[in-house]
């Protein structure tokens, strides 16, 4: 299920985090945002799934690692926070303006986890 489609009309990609430990999913996404910004587009749909962020467990998800990554600023450099969306399953990261974007191929997501 892990996998990323790009919208190259609405400059919108969407990764599925699905499949990734916490790890992989991070540098999954890291990577992705940081590749959305360099090819000029606008917004990066991270799908990370629905797991309940109030559960006793909630440090050990997906979801919850990737809002205290973004909480901490370390995505700051390439988006802006602002114009970010939070839904239970996804996150929607409205991505800085690149005045010089790049031309070539998108990097392929890592091997699935599990």
């Amino acid at each position: 299920m892990a996998g990323f489609e790009v919208d190259i009309f609405k400059k919108c990609v969407e990764v599925d985090l699905h499949n990734y430990s916490i790890m992989t999913a991070l540098i999954a996404a890291r990577e992705k945002i940081k590749e959305a910004y360099e090819h000029g587009f606008r917004y990066i749909r991270l799908i990370h799934g629905a797991a309940n962020i109030g559960s006793k467990n909630e440090r050990r998800t997906i979801k919850y690692s990737l809002r205290t990554v973004l909480k901490n600023g370390e995505f700051d450099k390439w988006i802006d926070k602002n114009g970010s969306t939070f839904r239970d399953e996804s996150l929607i990261l409205e991505i800085r303006k690149n005045s010089a974007p790049l031309n070539r191929e998108w990097n392929e997501m890592p091997l699935e986890d599990y």
